[in-house]
């Protein structure tokens, strides 16, 4: 029957992708070599770095590979992360359960070819098992599911290195009493009294989000006040929080994409305005309808377009692509109305894979994994019927 099933989704599959976009032909990539494929970042308009078992890819618009890096110590540790930390650095990060996380640096030679910068780094005073590791200019973020660590990044000509901070996103710095299940964090700049400042949601399960100001004092992330996007208070019906992302931000009002595991609930987009640290008023504007799969993996925008994985048990994939103009977050706080609910312009299927492989590429394009180490570049078609 579970065969049956596969068979059914991949005939599924096909026409799907016929009805609505253009593919290319996908190109396969030495699983041997490389292993299979795990997950990406986008490090300019015309790379992008697939992190695989073995090796980390360095493939341009094309899906051609320009390059490519060994990844040390896979063989005891899984390496399951992968972020951009400024214009000529990305770092990998590993971890083996129960053990402090690790991070390897790669700096660029060129446009096209990078290498190891560095000694492999452990998170110092960290021998716990993390959900995740990412970082933005000279912070770095641990993600547990009851809290976030912040470490400080320093980095000299031949060199570089983790500290410990006295950050740490828990209970107590959220002033809960009950413990708290983070699942995510997302973060977006923006411009306040002059000053570089970034807007970090931390994704709670049930309760939605907390959300933290941060300032940018020596290229590092200072945390100055908080508050909570309670969205269990807002909402009738439960829900429970995968994901997010923030669409745009300013000081008091952010414009952000939830992503849910599925329990009857659409994803959705919510407009929240911070009235202090202890009020947040919220607005929901849009609903994303689904097939009941679980979102998975974080949500990723690209102009007006919002970009959905979701699988199924048995690991089948869908990516959804909706055109929604999504106002740009401002101080002007509007009355709630009934949520709009969108369908997807354009739907990208897959059969069963480990890991998922989705991004948004110029000319209006995506390029999604099909397998465990294939990739296909596929135009948004229907999206591009709707503009003209």
């Amino acid at each position: 029957m579970k065969i049956f099933y596969i068979l059914s989704f991949i005939v599924t599959l096909c026409k799907a992708q016929i009805n609505m976009a253009f593919c290319d032909d996908y190109i396969e990539y030495d699983v041997n070599y490389f292993g299979k494929f795990i997950s990406n970042a986008k490090l300019s308009n015309n790379t992008d770095a697939i992190l695989a078992e073995k090796r980390v890819l360095i493939i341009d618009d094309n899906l051609n590979v320009l390059s490519s890096l060994p990844i040390p110590k896979t063989q005891t540790h899984n390496c399951e992360w992968i972020f951009k930390q400024s214009s000529d650095t990305f770092f990998v990060g590993c971890q083996k359960n129960g053990e402090s996380p690790y991070l390897i640096a790669y700096k660029n030679i060129n446009q096209t070819h990078y290498q190891q910068f560095g000694d492999i780094v452990y998170f110092p005073n960290l021998n716990e098992t993390v959900i995740k590791v990412t970082g933005i200019l000279n912070t770095l973020f641990t993600i547990q599911s009851k809290k976030v660590t912040l470490f400080t990044l320093v980095i000299s000509v031949a060199d570089w290195s983790i500290k410990t901070t006295q950050n740490v996103l828990d209970k107590n710095y959220f002033a809960r009493t009950a413990e708290i299940n983070i699942t995510d964090i997302t973060l977006a700049p923006y411009i306040s009294d002059n000053l570089q400042q970034y807007k970090l949601i931390v994704v709670e399960y049930s309760l939605g989000a907390f959300w933290v100001d941060t300032v940018v004092k020596n290229n590092i992330l200072s945390p100055f006040r908080n508050g909570l996007i309670d969205l269990k208070k807002y909402f009738a019906s439960t829900r429970y929080y995968s994901s997010a992302v923030i669409h745009s931000t300013t000081y008091n009002v952010s414009q952000i994409v939830f992503t849910l595991f599925y329990n009857g609930n659409y994803d959705l987009s919510i407009k929240a305005v911070y009235v202090s640290t202890s009020t947040t008023n919220v607005m929901d504007n849009y609903l994303f309808s689904s097939n009941g799969w679980s979102s998975w993996n974080k949500p990723i925008l690209f102009g007006n377009l919002q970009g959905i994985l979701r699988r199924n048990t048995l690991k089948q994939s869908i990516f959804n692509v909706y055109n929604i103009q999504i106002p740009v977050a401002n101080a002007q706080y509007e009355s709630n109305l009934t949520a709009t609910v969108y369908d997807p312009v354009d739907t990208f299927t897959s059969p069963p894979q480990d890991f998922a492989i989705y991004y948004f590429n110029t000319g209006y394009r995506v390029v999604h994994s099909i397998e465990n180490n294939k990739l296909q570049s596929c135009d948004l078609y229907n999206y591009k019927l709707q503009m003209e």
